[in-house]
């Protein structure tokens, strides 16, 4: 069980890193985007990568804070019927929906983002939206790690959850 503890205490540690990492950029997005309203509407000179910058840095900061986010358990919940039921029923809810949407929802994404990932670094993908036309195979990467992260962290809840629901203490 101590070993158990450890590796889900690690997913938990690393998520919650990753997340305050990239949180700097929504102030980087922030700054991103108040220059671009200042010299688009002050001094009529709109930037050419302003887009591509705000939805690569946004994309940063919901990424990497979904699977903090799952494990704080800020995501939505129906608490005006879930809070009704009892612990027990409210952990098998978990694990049924955890089973039935999660992991086949986010398995199949991952299957899917890999290849694509890797196709992008061996043509050295750049964008087709817009004028600046960045390279977007780092945007895949880390769009694809951000969901593997989830993954794992979706994961550690599940045993959390299974682990709780047999009697046993939540590791």
């Amino acid at each position: 069980m101590n070993v158990l503890k450890s590796v889900l205490n690690n997913i938990d540690k690393f998520n919650e890193k990753m997340a305050k990492i990239f949180a700097w950029a929504m102030l980087l997005l922030t700054l991103t985007m108040t220059y671009e309203v200042v010299s688009r509407y002050g001094f009529n000179k709109p930037t050419i990568w302003s887009y591509d910058v705000s939805y690569m840095l946004g994309s940063m900061v919901l990424i990497f804070g979904m699977a903090y986010t799952l494990r704080i358990g800020g995501h939505v919940t129906i608490d005006l019927i879930y809070n009704r039921f009892s612990r027990r029923v409210q952990l098998i809810m978990y694990i049924i929906f955890t089973i039935v949407l999660f992991f086949p929802l986010w398995a199949l994404m991952v299957k899917v983002m890999i290849p694509h990932t890797l196709f992008s670094w061996a043509k050295h993908e750049s964008s087709w939206v817009g004028t600046w036309q960045p390279i977007v195979y780092p945007f895949k990467t880390w769009v694809t790690v951000g969901t593997i992260m989830l993954v794992l962290q979706g994961t550690a809840e599940f045993i959390r959850d299974i682990v709780e629901l047999i009697g046993g203490e939540r590791p």
